[in-house]
């Protein structure tokens, strides 16, 4: 671990940049960093932006971002609010805002910061996504499903709106909706891994192993460092009986992404199929 945070403190004093450069290549080095997921990097862009001008409110909206991608939600609230406090009408630091309080659990705030995102600019996607989302948690469906429809006659190839209604359909056990859904991800942009593994695990759940092993397959082709895709991989094996090659990619899963150790339903995953091993 040390040695890794080593080579980031490297990867990102190389980097570092000077006061004189002009904002807008600040601006576009951090976001190109974001895109390229080195928040760290992007951090060190955005937070020269604001010693050389305390008063864009942009650059604190993207550091609020970077720490919301972090999951570091404290961090990323403290840094939305500065942007507001610059800017009372930012739509996009209160939609950001909104979904940081809903993952948080913190469903006041996020209604109040979403529906005020909306109420500066009725088309922000991703208040309209996260708002969906909050009344699907709240076990509004009828609201969800509409908020989502509209969601999606703004912008049809936006795939975030179809994995969000199709994650609804799912949780309520509709699996063919949720299977349209996913088609229309794919459809949308066939180049995103997350939309082939929604689909294999809606198949999954289908009892259409064959179809989701596909999927799995081409998810992974697509990214093979998301250690979710082999741990959902592991399950489908489990499922179709082939247990040594579901501990290997479930061990090989959490190897990647070691936080889901903690998942009480992966482990138990993992330790029936250790046992079918004996």
């Amino acid at each position: 671990m040390r040695k890794l945070l080593l080579l980031v403190l490297i990867f990102v004093s190389a980097v570092s940049v000077s006061f004189s450069q002009p904002l807008d290549t600040l601006y576009k080095k951090g976001n190109d960093a974001i895109r390229s997921n080195n928040f760290e990097t992007a951090l060190s862009y955005f937070n020269i932006i604001v010693k050389k001008n305390p008063g864009e409110s942009s650059a604190y909206n993207s550091i609020g971002f970077i720490y919301l991608m972090m999951k570091n939600y404290d961090n990323a609230i403290e840094n939305f609010n500065k942007a507001i406090d610059l800017d009372s009408n930012y739509e996009r630091a209160y939609s950001n805002r909104g979904t940081t309080y809903l993952l948080k659990n913190d469903v006041e705030n996020a209604y109040k910061d979403l529906n005020k995102a909306l109420s500066i600019e009725p088309k922000d996607l991703i208040a309209l996504n996260s708002l969906g989302t909050l009344y699907g948690y709240l076990s509004k469906v009828n609201e969800a499903i509409e908020i989502f429809n509209r969601a999606e006659e703004i912008d049809p190839m936006a795939v975030d709106t179809y994995w969000n209604r199709g994650a609804l359909y799912m949780n309520l056990d509709k699996y063919e909706e949720a299977l349209v859904d996913a088609n229309k991800a794919i459809n949308a942009n066939p180049s995103i891994a997350k939309s082939y593994y929604f689909r294999g695990t809606i198949y999954k759940y289908l009892k259409k192993y064959n179809e989701a092993m596909e999927d799995y397959k081409k998810a992974l082709d697509l990214d093979s460092s998301d250690g979710e895709i082999y741990i959902r991989r592991g399950i489908l094996y489990l499922a179709m009986g082939e247990y040594k090659l579901a501990v290997d990619d479930m061990e090989y899963g959490l190897k990647l992404k070691p936080e889901l150790k903690e998942d009480k339903t992966v482990s138990d995953y993992l330790k029936e199929a250790k046992g079918k091993l004996k």
